[in-house]
């Protein structure tokens, strides 16, 4: 029984390495093979295609590697806007320093592998105590 335990245990540990492996995301390597190398019109659809207001979280990965999160505030034809929902500050963003564009919370696969992982958690505890009442 400990030896099961032991191996659930490896297996919980280990499963987080397997869900994060790249390309494991199909939204994520969809949308990097959208604005790697695209102009800015690519990234200018995106945008629009995401649409205005609080609904429409995203995180831009500018060409010069920083970041900046937010929802859509305003679209224009060379830049939109981004407002973070926090602390109410607005960037202005140019589509042509856009290099990828993601949603803004965590994935499917991310909240997927949190719940299977909970799961599994509950399950070793149940056992493990469940064999623990039995020999007493």
């Amino acid at each position: 029984m400990k030896r099961f335990v032991a191996c659930l245990l490896l297996l919980v540990m280990g499963f987080p390495m397997w869900s994060q492996s790249p390309g494991s995301n199909p939204t994520e390597v969809k949308e990097k093979k959208l604005l790697e190398g695209k102009p800015a019109v690519e990234a200018r659809n995106e945008v629009e295609k995401r649409g205005l207001g609080e609904r429409s979280r995203v995180r831009v990965t500018l060409r010069n590697k920083s970041e900046v999160k937010g929802y859509i505030s305003q679209i224009d034809a060379d830049t939109f806007q981004l407002t973070d929902r926090k602390s109410g500050h607005v960037s202005t963003v140019a589509y042509q320093d856009v290099s990828r564009i993601r949603e803004g919370g965590m994935s499917r696969g991310t909240k997927i592998a949190i719940a299977l992982g909970i799961g599994v958690v509950v399950i070793v505890v149940w056992i493990a105590l469940s064999s623990t009442l039995n020999h007493s």
